[in-house]
């Protein structure tokens, strides 16, 4: 059983072997202190669960909105990259580890970057309806 709605979404992301052909790896919430990671890579963190109702003080349902950032060195191949990681967000539908989870809403975007050394920050953002069953 998983224990969380972005887990439901890890194993949904990693399981797909096409999808993480795109990418070097995702993380979920950041990058392992440890780790150097290696471009493109996402980094996924749940932002908030906005209408999560309880029973007996425990979520059973709610909308949350997870945020996923698309790191890159290459600007063309980050914007492309965006492209399939909206449409893999877009189709998130899912029954795993005693939760279902349905996208419901969709945005993207692209940060300016600071230094010309960063690497190129693209954003996508999921709202997904979840149920646990």
């Amino acid at each position: 059983m998983a224990d969380s709605v972005e887990q439901v979404v890890y194993e949904n992301l990693k399981g797909d072997s096409t999808f993480m052909g795109f990418y070097t790896d995702v993380y979920w919430q950041e990058v392992d202190k440890n780790v150097i990671p290696t471009e493109p890579y996402i980094v996924f963190w749940l932002v908030d669960d906005i209408g999560a109702e309880t029973r007996l003080n425990k979520a059973h349902q709610g909308e949350a909105r997870i945020q996923f950032d698309l790191w890159d060195s290459d600007k063309i191949r980050g914007a492309r990259l965006r492209t399939t990681l909206r449409e893999k967000v877009r189709n998130l539908s899912d029954i795993a580890g005693g939760y279902a989870i349905m996208t419901t809403g969709i945005t993207e975007q692209t940060i300016q970057r600071i230094s010309t050394t960063d690497p190129y920050h693209f954003v996508v953002d999921g709202i997904i309806k979840w149920n646990e069953e």
